[in-house]
């Protein structure tokens, strides 16, 4: 019987936004719809992206086997070697919130190694988007907010940061990226210090099947036009979360438009960008205000 995205979301373990650009970008599926265009998804809808969840997982690119048929997506899944569960067993499946509220645990006891297994049963479990989306990010947030509200020492907040640091920067086991894959080059500029906003980006680029060259945080922009001329990228992405509205960052972004050539894209994102758009309107610079935003700018920018 056909079911609302929701509840395929729930039985594949993809997020309703992957599933979303899966169709839209590489018609893997046609859903029905309904008389009030709600996406209805029949069991061979729900099957095959259970498979194109499997397969993704362990190194295959979307791209490569949306259009495929279910019978060639199963024989292909039989000949992967698995390296990556792509499920946990159900007695041991968590919420995402329960993940959030779990890991913020871990830091507050020191446990890292806690921490570090609660993240890759997340990944496991939900897939590495959907750990990014579902848990990551939530998790970054409330840290951050606990810290500020002094429910946290630094100390808790610093071996959080690790782990999650630790994580974003191993690849997912088994995942291959293609020789011809658009290149970005990831970073923060001169005087931005947080670099986790950078990481997510990295990993998230990666799993969209972008070829990653990470510079980390803290570098002057022209050190970083230098490595995408260098490079010849398809975009830069840089993450800018703290100074809120200071001009000298407002000139960094400016510059960074002016070094960059004029067909490669600037993606600027990150809790401080908003007010940064608001200040260069007229600077062709695609900005982000979320993780989905993010996919939409990479999964649009991909040649």
């Amino acid at each position: 019987m056909p079911c609302p995205i929701q509840l395929a979301s729930k039985l594949c373990g993809l997020s309703q936004h992957v599933i979303r650009i899966w169709e839209r970008r590489y018609n893997a599926l046609s859903p029905s719809r309904t008389q009030t265009n709600r996406r209805m998804y029949c069991d061979e809808a729900v099957k095959r992206l259970k498979l194109l969840k499997v397969l993704t997982e362990n190194g295959h690119r979307i791209g490569r086997v949306a259009g495929l048929s279910t019978a060639e997506l199963e024989e292909l899944v039989s000949k992967t070697p698995l390296v990556l569960a792509t499920a946990a067993p159900a007695e041991n499946a968590m919420e995402p919130e329960a993940f959030v509220e779990a890991c913020v645990a871990a830091s507050k006891k020191y446990d890292s190694d806690g921490l570090r297994q609660l993240l890759l049963q997340a990944r496991r479990q939900l897939g590495q988007r959907g750990m990014l989306h579902q848990v990551i990010c939530p998790l970054i947030v409330q840290i951050g907010n606990s810290w500020q509200h002094g429910s946290l020492r630094p100390s808790h907040e610093h071996i959080a940061t690790s782990v999650i640091r630790e994580l974003l920067m191993t690849p997912v086991p088994g995942s291959q990226t293609a020789a011809h894959a658009p290149e970005l080059i990831v970073a923060t500029p001169a005087g931005e210090l947080h670099e986790l906003g950078a990481l997510i980006v990295a990993a998230s680029a990666r799993d969209l099947g972008w070829h990653v060259t990470y510079l980390g945080p803290n570098l002057p922009v022209e050190e970083i036009s230098a490595c995408a001329v260098a490079r010849h990228a398809t975009a830069v992405a840089l993450s800018v979360v703290y100074p809120e509205n200071c001009p000298v960052i407002e000139e960094k972004l400016r510059r960074m438009r002016e070094l960059l050539p004029e067909g490669m894209r600037l993606i600027v994102g990150g809790r401080a960008a908003e007010g940064y758009r608001a200040r260069l309107p007229e600077v062709r610079i695609q900005w982000v205000s979320c993780l989905h935003g993010l996919d939409e700018a990479l999964c649009k920018n991909q040649r």
